[in-house]
């Protein structure tokens, strides 16, 4: 019962690794009592490499404090038994976060199978929300342009408004109306191809074995 806390205990600790970045800051104290075990398995975990251990050895010597290597690497590659499974990597590659080539060879295959398949869906959704999001800057240049439009207009009744002022207000409001003609087909354009990207989004993801 003990040994099932102490592992319950190593996952909530690496999942608070995960969400803080893995940070190898240490201080004074934390060198001197480090468990680097629990230490090595939180980073596995986290899927750091092993570069981690560097970072903390040289927080630590400033401390005269030495890390126990065999023991850290021992909970690491623990930790990254945690780590290197296909819903991780899914989820890696869905996220868009690199992978950093941390599983071993026996668990690497289908991590990485699944992190290209969430890699696939990210690709195609970050194209989805690219398109969409140039379609609404283009609608909101068209209503700024109509606010102008309007704006200009009343200028031109108004009786303050002079012949050389009408005339440069003509001018510009038939140039505000055919750039708002030019974003009218460019929205077209983008909504073609916005259904495009929004089928093959669809697709990739029905094909995907993973949720």
């Amino acid at each position: 019962m003990r040994a099932v806390i102490e592992i319950h205990k190593k996952i909530a600790i690496a999942g608070l690794v995960i969400l803080t970045g893995g940070c190898a800051s240490m201080s004074e104290e934390e060198c001197l009592v480090a468990d680097w075990h629990a230490l090595g398995f939180e980073d596995g975990a986290a899927g750091l490499t092993v570069a981690q251990l560097g970072e903390r050895r040289q927080a630590c010597a400033e401390y005269g404090v030495r890390p126990d290597t065999g023991a850290y690497r021992a909970g690491r590659n623990e930790g990254l038994r945690l780590y290197c499974t296909d819903q991780r990597g899914y989820r890696l590659g869905r996220s868009g976060r690199t992978y950093n080539g941390v599983c071993p060879a026996g668990l690497e295959p289908p991590f990485l199978a699944a992190y290209q398949a969430g890699r696939d869906i990210y690709r195609v959704q970050a194209a989805l929300n690219e398109v969409s999001g140039a379609i609404h800057d283009r609608e909101q240049e068209r209503e700024h342009l109509l606010d102008d439009i309007a704006a200009m207009s009343a200028r031109l009744v108004s009786d303050e408004a002079t012949r050389d002022e009408r005339i440069e207000l003509l001018a510009e409001v038939a140039r505000l109306k055919d750039r708002h003609s030019e974003l009218g087909m460019q929205i077209e354009d983008l909504e073609y191809e916005l259904a495009l990207r929004e089928a093959e989004y669809q697709e990739v993801q029905a094909l995907s074995p993973y949720r």
